[in-house]
């Protein structure tokens, strides 16, 4: 099959993440994907540094005349390309896909949906999703109800895939688990408690450090917090305040940017989303349950759906119990699983 995945996305978000490993595992299992973004978008760069072919077409502008100058683009693209199947993750220049599937019909459409936000209500968005789509994908449940729910959409038409990632690169690993622990003064007689991601309040760290210095406090003296992650909306040394302000300085480790974040998730004996908002898809979680580590997460967006252990999201003394009293099974979401998913959704 010809797959044209349009990742229209100005920025390397969980969204371009999904489309960008969607390609991938379709063209692992034999198909052939070109990606088409945003001329100098991270998705592209990202994408060609997976190995893709890509095309850069400037497609999400407002302006009447640049979008009749993307619209003759597409045009080119999808006469010299010819493809079979072509995914959407933006609602960008969507409509100009649904026009050319049923002017056209010589192509399938799939809308691909990984955003917290509903999707809008109103006569024309029923008539792109519900008539001229193919198939709509959504990465939760959650987003599949509320097109149920805002566009009448039929549960024929609706698919939900959670992602997948290479467990090639994120698989359990004991050396990579001694290697770090070594590096950070942790013994394997320690529990160590692990959270990744950029420092925004949104991701809920001040949660887990709460939560972490109520059971250091109640004797738990074995346990360990890793904190990876960057500044952001946040800073480094929010992040330590709230660290010291817990008493649990002595017990935490900031990493800051690490490239082996597969062998850094090797290092826990839990991983935690503690998120309070967004969570549509869920890169963190499936890449640490592909480690072997299980998961905690807060009841944010996609998290309840892929999680056994799970607590509302304000609620930390209850994350608190959470750290020593979990359900260590894992799910593993790889990318043939992901590949698999699409090929039963399109019937490949």
């Amino acid at each position: 099959m010809r797959i044209l995945n349009v990742i229209n996305v100005r920025w390397y978000n969980a969204t371009a993440w999904y489309a960008v490993s969607l390609s991938s595992a379709l063209k692992c299992s034999g198909h052939d994907v070109v990606v088409c973004g945003l001329p100098g978008s991270p998705p592209v760069l990202k994408a060609r540094d997976a190995g893709l072919e890509t095309i850069e077409a400037g497609i999400n502008s407002s302006n009447p005349f640049k979008v009749l100058a993307a619209m003759g683009t597409m045009d080119r693209i999808l006469m010299s390309y010819q493809p079979d199947i072509i995914i959407a993750n933006r609602g960008e220049f969507f409509g100009y896909f649904t026009w050319r599937r049923i002017t056209k019909q010589n192509f399938k459409l799939v809308r691909v949906r990984g955003d917290i936000r509903p999707p809008k209500n109103g006569f024309f968005n029923r008539i792109m999703h519900n008539r001229c789509t193919d198939a709509i994908i959504c990465s939760g449940e959650f987003i599949a109800e509320s097109y149920r729910q805002n566009l009448k959409t039929p549960d024929s038409a609706l698919n939900v895939v959670y992602g997948g990632v290479d467990t090639k690169r994120f698989r359990k690993s004991e050396f990579a688990r001694i290697k770090i622990r070594d590096e950070f003064g942790f013994t394997e007689d320690d529990h160590v408690v692990g959270i990744v991601g950029r420092f925004d309040p949104v991701k809920g760290h001040e949660n887990l450090i709460k939560a972490v210095g109520k059971v250091y406090r109640e004797g738990r003296r074995n346990i360990r917090l890793v904190i990876a992650g960057f500044d952001a909306v946040s800073q480094t040394e929010s992040i330590k305040n709230m660290i010291y302000d817990n008493g649990i300085e002595d017990i935490t480790i900031i990493t800051g940017f690490r490239e082996d974040i597969a062998d850094i998730y090797n290092s826990f004996d839990v991983c935690v989303v503690s998120s309070l908002g967004s969570e549509a898809i869920c890169r963190v979680g499936m890449e640490a349950m592909a480690c072997g580590v299980p998961l905690i997460t807060s009841d944010t967006g996609v998290l309840p759906e892929i999680s056994k252990n799970v607590y509302p999201k304000n609620d930390w003394e209850r994350l608190s119990e959470l750290l020593t009293d979990y359900d260590p099974s894992v799910t593993v979401y790889s990318l043939d699983d992901f590949a698999s998913a699409f090929h039963k959704i399109m019937r490949m």
